[in-house]
């Protein structure tokens, strides 16, 4: 037999967490089709830390190496909207707080006109694939450099480059507040 626990009576009641993540600790839905998301586990000891930023045996490097660009953000700066309609953005995000904001423009995606964001810092590394067709942008929000590398599944072409872009601060086009907020 259970005990039954009532629940006191609350106002105001707020906004109820979805589940995100599943018995074991996996994300359950990142919210964007197609995106993923992987944090391998930063090793530690008293000499300092490694994290392995490629492993070919894991499924979200099934697709070639063929582009590597190392990116820095200063302190308090956007890098994007960007978005590739041929070429999928494959982050290694491991130095430095750095959020990215993804919002999905496919028109025939389920999950059309979806916003999600992701944090990573030294604490907490990771990989991050941002299909075709996702508009993507980067904001250092911490005191030093935020590095991350991209691994993009087609080499730049520099006389016909695959991107696009918007300005970050014009919410007419993707409407997202950039200002970080506690809570």
């Amino acid at each position: 037999m259970t005990d039954v626990v009532s629940k006191p009576a609350v106002d105001p009641i707020g906004t109820r967490d979805r589940p995100h993540r599943s018995p074991d600790g996996q994300l359950v839905a990142l919210g964007i089709d197609g995106v993923v998301l992987e944090r391998p586990p930063r090793h530690v000891d008293q000499r300092g830390s490694l994290f392995e930023a490629i492993s070919f045996g894991h499924p979200f490097w099934s697709e070639p190496i063929v582009h590597c660009e190392w990116v820095v953000t200063a302190p308090g700066m956007i890098k994007g909207w960007g978005m590739h309609l041929e070429s999928i953005d494959r982050y290694v995000v491991g130095t430095g707080r750095i959020r990215v904001v993804l919002y999905d423009g496919r028109v025939d995606s389920p999950t059309f006109q979806n916003l999600v964001q992701f944090h990573f810092s030294d604490e907490s590394p990771g990989w991050l694939r941002i299909p075709t067709g996702v508009w993507h942008a980067s904001q250092n929000y911490g005191d030093r450099n935020a590095i991350f590398v991209n691994f993009p599944t087609e080499p730049h072409h520099y006389d016909d480059p695959d991107k696009y872009r918007i300005d970050p601060y014009d919410r007419s086009e993707i409407d997202f507040d950039w200002t970080i907020r506690g809570g």
